[in-house]
């Protein structure tokens, strides 16, 4: 940890609330043209060799890590009562999750879980309205209310 945050202070406060930006965009361009501070005359191949670079260097990435883990938990520390979560409270937090997430294939299989749960969800309700009881007469002799009061007279 003290490793990352040595890494950490080398960034400028400018860079580090450029990169906050691109935690939640996930735009790296405009990250890296604010983070710089002024106008870049760069080609648009060599800008993006440069965005990448910069979002690759370990300064970052070790910002990035810290950054994302913090903000992690402060969504797991907002949601207090996590033994009795229903299906809402689980479709909202993979949401805030699969905006968060810049991996495309952990993006897929986040969403891919709601869908899921979307669907659990309208079956449930759809098995409860489909249900339907019917109550059939009884004759006093199949009646076990009946039969139980007679056994004691």
């Amino acid at each position: 940890m003290i490793e990352k945050e040595q890494l950490i202070s080398k960034l400028s406060d400018l860079e580090r609330f450029c990169l906050i930006g691109y935690i939640y965009t996930k735009d790296a361009t405009s990250a890296y043209i604010a983070s710089r501070g002024k106008k870049l005359t760069a080609s648009p191949k060599s800008l993006t060799v440069q965005v990448s670079r910069w979002l690759n260097s370990q300064e970052v990435q070790a910002f990035i890590e810290i950054e994302r883990s913090r903000r992690f938990t402060a969504i797991s520390l907002e949601s207090v009562d996590t033994d009795n979560r229903s299906k809402d409270d689980v479709i909202r937090d993979l949401n805030i999750l699969a905006t968060q997430e810049s991996e495309p294939r952990r993006k897929s299989e986040i969403l891919m879980k709601i869908a899921d749960l979307q669907q659990m969800k309208k079956q449930e309700e759809s098995d409860k309205e489909s249900l339907v009881k019917y109550y059939m007469p009884l004759k006093c002799n199949q009646c076990q209310l009946y039969k139980n009061a007679k056994e004691k007279h």
